[in-house]
């Protein structure tokens, strides 16, 4: 795929993809750093731009990219379209927002990790979950894989038969094993507690006669 309108300084980046990505992130350090409100309008006018020039074909990590924007009157109509364009790229956009999720982000101390968890959970759950299951039997580290399993974990009941799928393939087993044992005592305790919240009896030392 090539990105033929990219505005960027050639010779600094392998290929355009990798210049978007770059491009976003001084985008949102221009604004994050403007000095004045004309500063900042004329900082969310170029990213309003970068987004409808390039937001269906730039790279997912460039979009990522920009959910580091604070959020203020100018900037939450840019995040909401980076989110949205995220969220309809559905199974694709999974392991870079996973990533972001886990913290391996351009600005350690944004907001990133927290918008990337929510535009996860406006996919289809069914592309979240086959993405996150994807991640866990493909080449990710093991830090990766153990936050595609809390993430499952957290999707509960709907996850398990992908999770079951999982336990067949070598490099997913041991996350998918994990997370299976997490969403079954998670099951498990919530039957209990219903059990105890349901028997009105338990405690109250009632005796006949």
């Amino acid at each position: 795929m090539t990105y033929a309108d990219a505005d960027v300084a050639r010779g600094q980046y392998k290929d355009d993809g990798e210049a978007l990505i770059g491009l976003a992130r001084q985008l949102a350090d221009a604004f994050e750093e403007a000095q004045t409100p004309e500063d900042r309008e004329y900082a969310a006018e170029a990213i309003d731009d970068f987004l409808s020039e390039h937001d269906h074909y730039a790279p997912d990590e460039a979009l990522i990219a920009l959910l580091d924007l604070p959020m203020t009157k100018l900037t939450w109509p840019l995040i909401d379209s980076a989110e949205t364009t995220l969220a309809e790229r559905g199974l694709s956009a999974v392991w870079p927002l996973l990533e972001a999720i886990d913290g391996r982000v351009y600005d350690h101390g944004g907001q990133t990790p927290a918008r990337a968890l929510e535009t996860l959970g406006a996919m289809r759950e069914a592309d979240v979950i086959r993405g996150l299951v994807n991640v866990m039997a493909g080449a990710a580290d093991d830090d990766l894989k153990a936050a595609a399993g809390r993430v499952l974990v957290r999707s509960g009941e709907p996850a398990v038969p992908a999770l079951e799928d999982a336990l067949q393939d070598p490099a997913a087993r041991r996350w998918a094993e994990d997370a299976l044992g997490d969403i079954t005592a998670a099951r498990m305790e919530a039957a209990d507690d219903a059990l105890v919240g349901g028997d009105t009896t338990l405690g109250r030392g009632d005796h006949a006669g």
